[in-house]
């Protein structure tokens, strides 16, 4: 029997904020249904932002906050993330578990190796949330931390835009989307569509990184049977 392809998933807290009128729990469905789709050939885990309720590095900086604060709301804000997904998951027939790294017992349960061997072992898809539990870290390098810790064989970051460029899109109309390139060209260039510390940690352990727009109809299933599909760090 074939193993299942081991995916660590990198979500934006903004796929839950992508309607005018507020929560759009319609595509979160969107994403349960391909992940069902692609069935048992791949196996997910999530790690997932909470730039949707509160940035730490943005918001905090608005109201005055001190950064240390600042990342622990952040960090919060994922867990309220993890919730609204893992529900609609549930409802659509996934079987989760939710892992959170800071300690909240009523949330989740705490992070731990045995753990998610048991989750796995049961074909669960595995939710990760609260960040690393410290501050000054992203959900960027939380995302590869917890690729290693569940033996992923990708990381796919799911964005809001179609790959890397080689400049920022937004301030340069001749930008031009680069397909592949190595971890140490996107260190040297400092393309920004990651932490540098994710990139370097990846680096240093072999983990593939796919980078695609999410906001692409089936996206998943594109990143899946398309290897041309978004960029690819490697």
């Amino acid at each position: 029997m074939v193993k299942p392809k081991n995916i660590l998933l990198k979500l934006t807290g903004d796929i839950i904020t992508q309607s005018s009128a507020g929560l759009n729990a319609d595509f979160v469905r969107s994403i349960a249904m391909q992940i069902k789709r692609l069935g048992s050939d791949y196996q997910f885990s999530i790690v997932i932002g909470g730039g949707n309720f509160f940035r730490g590095t943005k918001q905090g900086l608005e109201i005055e906050i001190r950064p240390q604060v600042a990342h622990s709301v952040g960090m919060l804000a994922t867990m309220m993330n993890g919730l609204i997904i893992q529900d609609i998951f549930e409802q659509s027939g996934i079987k989760t578990a939710l892992l959170t790294a800071l300690t909240c017992p009523e949330v989740g349960e705490s992070i731990t190796y045995h753990k998610i061997n048991v989750y796995q072992a049961e074909n669960r898809c595995i939710i990760f949330t609260g960040g690393t539990g410290n501050p000054f870290f992203t959900t960027d390098t939380t995302a590869v931390l917890r690729a290693l810790q569940v033996n992923a064989q990708e990381l796919w970051k799911a964005t809001k835009v179609d790959g890397i460029y080689d400049q920022d899109p937004r301030l340069y109309q001749d930008a031009q989307l680069v397909k592949k390139l190595s971890f140490q060209e996107a260190l040297d260039k400092k393309l920004g569509i990651m932490d540098l510390n994710a990139f370097v940690l990846a680096q240093q352990h072999h983990i593939p990184i796919r980078i695609f727009n999410l906001f692409d109809h089936e996206a998943l299933i594109r990143t899946a049977q398309d290897t041309n599909f978004g960029s690819t760090v490697q």
